[in-house]
């Protein structure tokens, strides 16, 4: 079934993607302009918003893949995808290789 992959999966993927890399680019530049007209924490708090959505956008993605490949019966796909997000998840909570 990997062989045959319907473009609409790509697509999806990379719409995940593209989201991801705008949104955090454009959330990020808000915050620099916020910290031109503005003093204190809120432009930093958007910067922190526009990192911690760069961060979110890998997440999402094998999340994304994970459903389409499970929605597409392509189990083996799928199962490797979950590993990966739960490798991902249990990173993010536990710190893992953080020294």
């Amino acid at each position: 079934m990997s062989e045959l992959r319907e473009p609409a999966f790509d697509r999806a993927v990379a719409m995940v993607l593209r989201i991801g890399a705008f949104g955090c680019f454009f959330i990020m530049l808000a915050g620099l302009i916020a910290a031109l007209f503005m003093r204190g924490h809120i432009p930093l708090d958007i910067e922190r918003a526009g990192v911690l959505l760069m961060l979110a956008t890998p997440v999402v993605r094998v999340l994304v893949a994970c459903v389409l490949f499970f929605r597409e019966k392509d189990f083996k796909y799928g199962w490797i995808s979950f590993g990966v997000l739960a490798i991902l998840m249990l990173g993010a909570v536990f710190g893992i290789g953080e020294h």
